[in-house]
């Protein structure tokens, strides 16, 4: 009689633990890789490559971002900061970027560097940390961009806002409408999602073939090199360095499709595939933008006191009928990467509740019969209308956000490190051979100058308002119950 082998146990570990090298990520198929790591399948896989592309791609919104975020480099290097963005970027994207891209396709799992971050080192406290800086700062990324797109929104229904407050109203209605769309499912934000990208796309090609093809005065090369009265007694290196946070606004959120991986198909190939997809493009198409937009500035000193610096230099460049298209297409796009950016923050705190890793879990992890996590999703957005109401303290929530982003991937990029050195890395099929180490310690060290920059910019607000997120996120966590802290609770799909 024929004797059919034992099929081998399926792994019930939490996060928390370190996975066997024995895992492969590539090698099983999505729900069976996704039931090794101890979890079913309970969100709709529906995303294909260019999708998995789009949640990045919007997320970063690389032409419309620079059309809200340029007059960061303006501020501490005026047109120089061109070179800010150009060394800045290159790190951000081939640095950090490629390491994370790596990590996602070894743990393609909604959480992100949360996921990563535990499973590697086995500290609950120290993944639960990461997710938390994430959580944050994409909650209070959808609030930044709902209050900087309110005023060009209203303006075209002919309203106008004599201070931040008139902007209140709008940004929330901006705020429902986003999760209206994400309650909708996936597959609808998808739809917004492609819709972003074709805005994206629309933008890059009308800038740079408006500024190449209709004439108007342009600056020489040169011009690339003025500061704009930033620089005093010639120093130039700090104004230099400081104006390379500029690309850390305008390309982040690296791990975008790896919170949506358990929505995508063959997710350890496409998720890490799409996220360096989405962020060389964006680099290279920054670069050209950036550049552009530099060399057709034609009054620099109106420039630099303005508060909408490109929208200026279109204006005066080549004319205001296109600037207002331009504009346009800007806020369409940036409102899907107020959409992805929302989807991204529901899969972190979806995923710490799915692992009881916060108070209140089985309510937060519940999933709707639309496979949507419906609570989780109302939370989000209750956190950001709270964020709200602290409109007037958006740029320093816009530099928290960075920061938080920027210390959470510098943390996982040393704990992807460790994992490589270790060997503690299931088998993954996206990766960089022999040269991955030496991407992961350029990653660390990028990162370590970029949260440092950002902390020196504004020690006070900055660096204190971070210390607070890292002290509640601690105060939170010990709220978990002993339980379950650093333990995973049922996997079933709590349906509604």
């Amino acid at each position: 009689m024929a004797i059919t082998p034992e099929e081998p146990p399926v792994s019930t570990q939490p996060p928390t633990e370190p996975e066997r090298p024995l895992l492969d990520s590539g090698a099983d198929t999505d729900s069976a890789y996704l039931e090794k790591l101890g979890y079913k399948q309970e969100l709709n896989r529906t995303l294909g490559l260019f999708s998995a592309f789009g949640v990045q791609f919007t997320s970063i919104a690389i032409a419309s971002g620079i059309f809200t975020t340029l007059i960061v480099g303006f501020g501490f290097f005026g047109p120089a900061s061109f070179w800010s963005f150009l060394v800045g970027g290159g790190l951000q994207v081939f640095t950090v970027g490629l390491a994370v891209a790596q990590l996602v396709s070894a743990y393609p799992l909604a959480g992100g560097v949360y996921q990563i971050t535990g499973r590697i080192t086995g500290k609950p406290w120290l993944a639960w940390q990461t997710g938390w800086w994430l959580l944050i700062a994409h909650t209070v990324a959808v609030t930044t961009v709902a209050v900087s797109i309110a005023p060009f929104v209203a303006g075209w229904f002919g309203v106008t806002f004599d201070d931040n407050t008139d902007a209140l109203p709008w940004a929330l209605g901006l705020i429902v409408l986003g999760t209206v769309i994400n309650i909708a499912g996936v597959k609808v934000a998808a739809v917004l999602n492609n819709i972003g990208v074709v805005a994206e796309v629309l933008c890059v090609v009308a800038l740079v073939a408006v500024l190449l093809i209709v004439k108007h005065p342009t600056q020489p090369l040169s011009f690339l090199s003025e500061s704009g009265g930033t620089t005093t007694g010639g120093n130039w290196f700090v104004p230099f360095l400081l104006a390379m946070i500029l690309p850390a606004y305008a390309i982040s959120s690296f791990d975008a499709t790896g919170n949506a991986s358990e929505e995508t198909k063959d997710a350890a190939r496409k998720a890490p595939m799409a996220s360096v997809m989405a962020n060389v493009s964006s680099y290279v198409v920054g670069i050209f933008m950036v550049a552009l937009i530099m060399l057709a500035i034609q009054d620099l000193p109106a420039v630099m006191e303005s508060t909408t610096p490109v929208k200026l230099i279109l204006d005066t460049a080549v004319g205001t009928a296109f600037a207002n298209i331009f504009e346009a297409v800007a806020i369409v796009a940036l409102f899907a990467a107020l959409v992805m950016l929302q989807l991204t923050g529901i899969r972190v705190l979806w995923s710490q509740a799915r692992d009881g890793q916060i108070p209140a879990a089985s309510w937060l992890r519940k999933v709707s019969a639309q496979r949507i996590p419906i609570n989780a999703t109302l939370t989000i957005f209750a956190i950001s209308v709270v964020f709200a109401l602290w409109s007037s303290l958006l740029s320093v929530l816009a530099a928290m956000t960075a920061l938080a982003w920027g210390m959470a991937y510098g943390v996982v990029v040393v704990v992807g490190l460790y994992g490589l050195v270790k060997r503690k890395l299931p088998s993954h099929p996206w990766h960089y051979g022999i040269v991955s180490p030496v991407i992961f310690v350029l990653a660390i060290a990028w990162s370590v100058v970029l949260c440092a920059l950002l902390i020196y910019s504004d020690p006070t607000h900055v660096g204190l308002g971070m210390l607070l997120v890292i002290a509640s996120g601690a105060v939170i966590y010990m709220m978990i119950p002993k339980s379950r802290r650093g333990k995973s609770i049922d996997t079933q799909a709590g349906h509604l």
